[in-house]
């Protein structure tokens, strides 16, 4: 996803729920301070989606922005992307703190994203396959550093099994 085709997707959401606040928190938050990443070559250039929390959204909001701009919409099928509309309890698994480390989507006023240290601790304790060639990519690049994911990493509290994943996974990504 480009940086234009996000900036286009939160206005949609935007005039559609009246929102004034929009976090992007999936990968496509990492093209707030990267918008490189979305470009050519890039590791986001085929992602076609954005993950939104909107705020407010009850459940009948949540269904009108997936009719509108979800997976399968007429707006999907026309641009090539679309929005995941998140509840706000996603908000729960995200690092403490994550809220004042925002960073604002330029041209998008009221839209702002998960910081990238935040994004690669939730793609850690998620543990897909993708996600970590993401986070790979993103530590390759020298765009985020794992002392700064290990001091997110200890701030929240994780049963000991995933303790030991998430921090196998952390290893296996700076290696």
């Amino acid at each position: 996803m480009r940086l234009q085709a996000l900036i286009h997707l939160t206005e949609a959401v935007r005039a559609l729920s009246g929102s004034q606040r929009i976090r992007v928190l999936g990968s496509s938050a990492l093209l707030a301070r990267f918008p490189e990443l979305g470009e050519g070559g890039g590791p986001l250039e085929l992602s076609f989606d954005a993950d939104l929390l909107v705020e407010p959204c009850d459940e009948d909001m949540a269904a009108l922005l997936h009719e509108a701009v979800g997976e399968g919409s007429l707006f999907a099928r026309r641009s090539g992307y679309h929005a995941d509309i998140l509840r706000p309890q996603v908000s729960e698994a995200l690092p403490p703190g994550w809220e004042q480390r925002v960073i604002p989507l330029s041209g998008a006023g009221g839209v702002a994203a998960l910081a990238p240290e935040d994004l690669v601790v939730v793609k850690l304790r998620t543990g897909r396959p993708k996600d970590l060639d993401l986070c790979q990519c993103l530590m390759r690049r020298g765009l985020v550093n794992a002392e700064d994911i290990r001091a997110r990493l200890d701030a929240i509290p994780m049963p000991d099994g995933e303790v030991l994943s998430v921090y196998a996974r952390l290893k296996e990504v700076t290696s």
